[in-house]
């Protein structure tokens, strides 16, 4: 299955692993799933307050 995003190792506290666990099983999801979702909000959550966040082009591309 070939798919465009991007590899990244996190590194997580056991607790906060085990609870975003819980939750992948709870919505028959898989923990990068959810790790996936808990960020795109975060990003969601900051551009409402301070506009969208714009990538400069030599970071665009890495």
């Amino acid at each position: 299955m070939a798919t465009k995003k991007r590899p990244t190792m996190l590194r997580l506290p056991p607790e906060m692993y085990e609870k975003i666990r819980y939750l992948a099983y709870v919505k028959s999801s898989s923990v990068n799933g959810q790790i996936e979702e808990a960020l795109s909000k975060y990003i969601a959550d900051y551009e409402n307050q301070h506009g969208p966040i714009q990538i400069p082009e030599v970071l665009g591309k890495e």
